[in-house]
């Protein structure tokens, strides 16, 4: 688990949540516009690679030889594991859904949160947190749709990325504070490399030539491809885009308290509902605004209430 923050600068926080997610939104753009051509491992390990240099360059600047130094690593390359398959699990998505579509479905890993925490951790829960779950879970049903749409691979690979990410945030708990954050997110960059690497390795044995007309699937069976340079420029920056998305996300919790920051999270879907009616000409419909609404007012039940109960215990 982090450690506690004891710096209250709201205003910073806010600001630093906010330019991250959209940072990491102009990451979903340019993956999702690739998704036709290239094979997502091909963009993961690019990716991996450049934010690995990146980061450990932070880390050897800030911290020293020191930084390389962890004190729990099998649960820290767990944690990025469960980030890696998340992120590839998202991504895939992303190649069929609609950005709107696709980041709603991941918005339930806070309601998943609640589930895996009781199940796996063995912390109460109490009704009225039970109650925000089953309603955010209908408000994503809702949005997504009933007619066939649940059958869709991409919309299965939304609700795995929302499962390993709350895994993954379950999983910061066990993480010792006495690693910094920047350490964490430097071997998180590893195991996405590693993760990457493998994957492709896997793939490359077991289903060389495969060809599906699902663009998901295309996008995980495709094979590496030469870029053209401005292709490979871009894609070296979704390294620079990561690592400043990750220095925006680790300065913003360390700014404020989380309870302030939280809430702000939800500028994600601003970002992806803008970015997916400009480009993509995406407009989200009556239903899929009345179910993300549903979610976001759950979530933000759900987080009241644990701030409330925080707060009675203090």
């Amino acid at each position: 688990m982090a450690a506690v923050n004891q710096d209250n600068r709201p205003f910073v926080g806010i600001t630093a949540v906010i330019v991250g997610l959209f940072v990491f939104s102009l990451q979903d753009v340019i993956i999702k516009l690739f998704s036709a051509e290239y094979s997502i491992l091909q963009l993961v390990i690019i990716r991996s690679v450049i934010a690995l240099g990146l980061i450990g360059i932070i880390v050897a600047l800030r911290l020293g030889r020191s930084g390389f130094r962890v004190y729990q690593p099998f649960k820290i390359l767990l944690k990025g594991f469960l980030g890696f398959l998340s992120y590839l699990a998202y991504y895939l998505s992303l190649a069929s859904l609609p950005l709107i579509d696709a980041v709603t479905i991941t918005f339930t890993a806070p309601i998943l949160v609640v589930i895996f925490s009781s199940i796996l951790v063995g912390e109460k829960v109490g009704l009225r947190r039970w109650l925000a779950t089953l309603v955010g879970f209908v408000g994503v049903l809702i949005a997504v749709g009933f007619e066939g749409r649940l059958a869709n691979i991409a919309v299965a690979f939304a609700f795995l990325a929302a499962l390993t990410y709350a895994l993954n945030s379950v999983m910061a708990r066990y993480i010792s504070s006495q690693d910094s954050p920047w350490t964490v997110t430097f071997y998180f960059t590893v195991a996405h490399s590693a993760g990457g690497l493998i994957t492709y390795l896997i793939v490359l044995l077991t289903a060389s030539g495969v060809v599906s007309t699902h663009p998901s699937l295309a996008f995980l069976f495709r094979a590496w491809t030469q870029p053209e340079s401005t292709d490979l420029m871009i894609m070296c920056s979704l390294g620079v885009i990561a690592t400043v998305g990750f220095f925006c996300l680790n300065k913003a919790y360390l700014s404020a308290r989380a309870a302030t920051v939280a809430p702000f999270e939800y500028s994600y879907i601003l970002w992806a509902a803008l970015f997916g009616y400009l480009i993509w000409g995406e407009a989200p419909t009556a239903v899929t605004l009345l179910g993300l609404s549903i979610l976001i007012g759950s979530n933000l039940f759900a987080l009241r209430t644990e701030i409330k109960g925080a707060g009675s215990t203090t």
